[in-house]
């Protein structure tokens, strides 16, 4: 990630690119062995980020977008999924306010349509208004 870094700030984005999708895999790796891993969950967040800042400072918005909508819709799989346990749950909401805000900040500099704006803001309060108790 930090060879990633430093391409990105020469602005050289394809091996920006590189690194940071080569710290995805290894993330992803880690995250199949210990899904509860919260510094590999938010490594794995940070990358597709970083990821999608470079795609926006090089002027690929879709891909950008997707890169802000992998995390996020991943972790809100696993916060909807029943067959999750709670601590699972639990990490996935707070990871869920790491990739929201983000999303809604590109969507202010690239509108979505209105189904999808509606859908984002809906989540601030699954993210912020999310009141169970974990033991």
């Amino acid at each position: 990630m930090n060879i990633g870094n430093q391409f990105f700030n020469q602005q050289n984005w394809p091996e920006a690119e590189r690194y940071y999708e080569d710290a995805i895999f290894l993330l992803e790796e880690r995250l199949v062995k210990n899904p509860r891993c919260v510094e590999s969950i938010q490594g794995w967040i940070c990358a597709y980020h970083n990821l999608a800042e470079m795609f926006n400072r090089a002027g690929k918005f879709e891909d950008a977008q997707r890169c802000l909508f992998i995390p996020h819709q991943s972790m809100l799989r696993i916060y909807q999924d029943q067959q999750s346990d709670e601590d699972l749950q639990l990490i996935a909401l707070k990871a869920i306010k790491l990739t929201l805000n983000p999303l809604l900040e590109f969507a202010k500099e690239h509108p979505p349509c209105e189904a999808c704006l509606a859908e984002l803001e809906s989540q601030l309060e699954l993210a912020y208004g999310d009141q169970r108790t974990y033991h």
